[in-house]
């Protein structure tokens, strides 16, 4: 920290940038180039649930609706995804999966397993889990001001 100034806010949009290029990477030479960027994030919380409304989507992978809706249009018209009116609620619709993704599942543990090796390279377990828990507190203070908070 330089004369009260801090660099968290930068250091992050940095890591952000860099690790969008490096994690890019990672996928092409795994022959997963449609995980890359937002597409990766819609799938992998897909993943975790399924069947689930736009607005949970936007919940789980923190892009906003118009973003995330023109990245369900993309994997929708390239058959990743499809939407399905909600049993219960006429109003909503519901994000499923098609199954097309079930070839990346395999890889995906390694290439985790490789982005998370080069990302903490140096960290002890402790580290790790004491810097994952500052940046779930700044998530939050986050999310509180974007929800006006």
């Amino acid at each position: 920290m330089k004369k009260g100034r801090t660099e968290g806010g930068t250091l992050i949009s940095q890591i952000h940038q860099v690790n969008q290029r490096v994690w890019y990477d990672v996928l092409s030479r795994n022959g997963l180039e449609d995980l890359a960027g937002a597409r990766g994030r819609v799938i992998f919380a897909l993943w975790n649930e399924d069947n689930i409304p736009i607005k949970k989507l936007v919940e789980k992978t923190s892009l906003d609706k118009a973003t995330l809706t023109g990245i369900i249009d993309r994997l929708e018209r390239d058959g990743y995804v499809k939407r399905i009116p909600s049993p219960d609620d006429k109003r909503a619709t519901l994000i499923s999966r098609t199954g097309k993704d079930e070839i990346f599942k395999s890889k995906i543990p390694e290439v985790s397993k490789e982005q998370n090796k080069l990302f903490y390279k140096g960290f002890s377990p402790s580290e790790i889990k004491e810097f994952e828990e500052y940046l779930k507190r700044i998530l939050v203070n986050c999310k509180e001001a974007e929800a006006g908070e």
